[in-house]
């Protein structure tokens, strides 16, 4: 009797192991964005496109050293900028969304040294952070998805 067990034991193996290798895997689906989301997200990247187009007015500002009107351009025109940045962030696929909202937070930490470097009057700093401002602005904007033509 117990030859019989182990030998219906060992069929149902085999027949268990073909079973599952004759099954076909299942594919795995990589996000993507709807049309609907490009389109929001392209809209949402516009607005701040703008902003980003306006910034040699800022650096004209820092070169002349006007401090108020620095300080009224980084609270004024800008302040929309945090929320629209991290706006557009949480609108990307998960992947996409800590480099984004990483960047974000960056381009803010320059514009507080900015700030605080108007408030103090000093230059070099000012030009510095306005710098780094830039260029993480920049890269940020990368990382959005272009609009297929």
């Amino acid at each position: 009797m117990a030859n019989h067990r182990s030998i219906l034991a060992l069929i149902l193996a085999f027949v268990a192991a073909f079973v599952v290798s004759c099954g076909s895997p299942s594919e795995a689906k990589v996000p993507t964005y709807t049309p609907t989301q490009l389109e929001k997200i392209q809209g949402d990247v516009s607005g701040i496109d703008a902003l980003r187009d306006r910034m040699p007015e800022l650096a004209t500002m820092i070169q002349n050293r006007d401090w108020n009107n620095v300080e009224s351009f980084i609270h004024g025109p800008l302040g929309e900028l945090r929320f629209k940045l991290n706006t557009v962030a949480r609108e990307l696929l998960p992947n996409a969304q800590k480099p984004a909202l990483d960047k974000a937070k960056e381009v803010f930490t320059h514009f507080n040294e900015l700030d605080e470097a108007a408030q103090k009057g000093s230059y070099d700093a000012a030009i510095r952070s306005y710098a780094k401002a830039i260029q993480d602005f920049d890269a940020y904007l990368a990382l959005p998805p272009k609009a297929s033509a």
